[in-house]
């Protein structure tokens, strides 16, 4: 982080402080707020540069990624979960598909896509538009792990999804559809563990910036989610 900070370079304005601007972020997180709304920490203008700044960076998707280098655990489940977009969420460059807005029987949603570990902390974030089917954004969940069981729910339930996590070198802890004429056996044990991953979803969706979404760009959208994932690991 220190390494995108502004030198002060002795004439002019000096620059605003790297933890005030967090702070701001912080708080836009938790309260779902505008962004002119953080004046009261500093130039609305500067934090939302600074943060665009980090985001073409990568800055948030790499310190999420290092904390969650060390997950714990071998009873690891995924899960998706919706986000409704809120009118001040459209208008992003490439159209709503692009930027994974679709609308479902609740409205026009983003769904989050998750892997979390025993402990309900999370590994893998995706975004998908609200209309995809769980399933499909599944395979890049898991892809690079090997050695775990994969709890998830009826959703997930496809003999593709069930080939793919045997070539990984992981077991699938998932209820078969009540529609199976061969249905696969699975751990019922286990899979009374799955409420983790329900409850890293709940906890994510305790800051107001993740319950709805208010970003016109995904990708400026799943900063703010791995920014709340961050914060998941401290």
């Amino acid at each position: 982080m220190n390494e995108h900070a502004v030198e002060p370079t002795g004439t002019g304005r000096p620059p605003t402080e790297v933890e005030l601007i967090l702070r701001a972020l912080l708080y836009r997180l938790r309260q779902g707020c505008t962004w002119r709304a953080l004046s009261i920490f500093a130039p609305h203008t500067t934090i939302y540069t600074r943060w665009k700044e980090w985001c073409l960076a990568g800055i948030w998707e790499k310190v999420f990624a290092m904390l969650a280098c060390n997950p714990k655990g071998k009873l690891w489940a995924i899960d998706a979960s919706c986000v409704k977009v809120h009118k001040h969420g459209f208008g992003g460059v490439g159209g709503l598909e692009y930027q994974c807005i679709r609308k479902t029987k609740g409205g026009w949603n983003t769904k989050i896509h998750a892997l979390g570990d025993s402990r309900g902390r999370p590994i893998k974030l995706l975004l998908g538009a609200g209309n995809r089917h769980d399933v499909l954004s599944a395979p890049d969940l898991v892809e690079g792990q090997t050695g775990r069981h994969i709890l998830a729910d009826k959703a997930y339930d496809s003999d593709e999804f069930r080939r793919l996590l045997d070539e990984l070198g992981l077991k699938a802890c998932i209820p078969p559809k009540a529609n199976r004429k061969t249905p696969a056996s699975y751990h019922k044990g286990y899979y009374r563990h799955r409420h983790h991953v329900e409850n890293l979803f709940q906890r994510l969706k305790e800051y107001r910036g993740i319950s709805s979404r208010y970003e016109k760009l995904a990708e400026r959208f799943l900063a703010f989610v791995s920014l709340a994932a961050i914060t998941l690991w401290l």
